[in-house]
């Protein structure tokens, strides 16, 4: 007997191990067609933010309101993203000049830090710079919305359909699930997820845009060329937890560098932005977002890391809300809930209820 549970056990785990890398291997391979359909998903829950905002604004009509919110955000979006794809291609070449500039500078810069440190920095830092390469960097940043915006009409008319089809939602659950139980607990799982989903990016779409903001002002002060390219960098890489914050700071620094001959001036855009990113990321963000976020920070690490392998930049993006969508899934049958635990960031998961 107790060699049978053994075999169902090493059974179980095979299957399990087995399920797990098809899943990673689908996704994979499938990564063409399936991004622009999260991408499509993760406007729609977007607009459905935005809407539900517009819908509170006081001294307005609710029928009125109830009519225009849906269509008023989606305008407002779209023409935000052509608006970006517009900033992106101005971007790219304005800044070509600079970028092209890295290999003759990076001695400059390797010379300004021995100095200042009297310690012999050339070798270790050579490797560094080598290692980070800022312009490949803002070339997959730049590709990942490049390969969107080609995309576009594609991920349009998902979001359209699907803005058209939420309308029968709740009819499809009735037929789905002709008991109430069945269906109530249906209806809470996507309720549950949809809230989420909408807070965190509505909640991290604002605090996005203020740290892009602030990064702008700084650079700007100090006369940083691509000023705004690098605070519309600080807005996109907000959404990537941790990497994203280290790397909006150090590009800009590096920057500074190659472009500032004031070693104060390079310094004090550093501790101003590393300032920036420490309030807003861990006092202002954490406040906002409440208990939300309810994801381990191994867990955030390690799927940024395995969504970024399987979608590249564009993996990274959706690495957090995909999470939360797993997290409150597995938190509501009895057989996964150790997943969900294990997921979790403190093991209490009644929140995700």
């Amino acid at each position: 007997m107790q060699n049978l549970n053994k075999d169902m056990y090493f059974a179980s785990a095979f299957y399990f191990l087995a399920f797990m890398f098809l899943v990673v291997f689908t996704f994979n391979s499938l990564s063409s067609i399936l991004t622009p359909i999260a991408i499509a998903f993760f406007i729609w829950f977007l607009i459905n933010a935005f809407a539900n905002e517009i819908k509170k604004i006081p001294f307005i009509n609710k029928k009125v309101l109830d009519f225009i919110a849906t269509p008023l955000s989606l305008i407002i979006i779209i023409y935000s993203m052509i608006k970006i794809g517009t900033f992106i291609t101005s971007s790219m070449m304005e800044l070509s000049s600079v970028v092209s500039q890295l290999d003759s500078r990076i001695n400059i810069v390797i010379d300004k830090i021995s100095t200042l440190t009297s310690i012999d920095l050339k070798e270790p830092l050579s490797k560094f710079f080598q290692e980070f390469n800022v312009g490949t960097l803002l070339n997959r940043i730049f590709m990942a919305f490049s390969s969107i915006l080609s995309n576009m009409m594609q991920i349009f008319l998902y979001i359209l359909f699907l803005l058209i089809d939420q309308r029968f939602f709740n009819l499809k659950l009735n037929a789905l699930f002709p008991k109430k139980e069945n269906k109530d607990k249906a209806q809470n799982i996507l309720s549950t997820i949809s809230q989420s989903i909408r807070t965190y990016i509505l909640i991290t779409t604002v605090v996005s845009l203020v740290t892009g903001v602030l990064t702008f002002v700084i650079c700007q002060y100090f006369g940083l060329q691509g000023s705004i390219l690098w605070g519309f960098v600080a807005f996109i890489l907000n959404f990537i937890p941790t990497i994203g914050t280290i790397i909006a700071v150090l590009i800009p620094t590096v920057f500074a560098f190659i472009q500032l001959d004031n070693l104060g001036d390079i310094l004090s855009i550093f501790m101003a932005l590393v300032i920036i990113q420490f309030v807003i990321g861990n006092i202002i963000y954490p406040k906002l977002m409440g208990n939300r976020l309810n994801i381990s920070q191994f867990v955030v690490i390690l799927s940024l890391v395995v969504w970024g392998a399987m979608w590249g930049t564009i993996g990274m993006f959706l690495a957090i809300p995909i999470m939360m969508i797993l997290l409150i899934i597995l938190s509501q049958f009895e057989s996964t809930k150790k997943l969900a635990i294990l997921i979790s960031e403190n093991g209490d998961i009644v929140r995700n209820k």
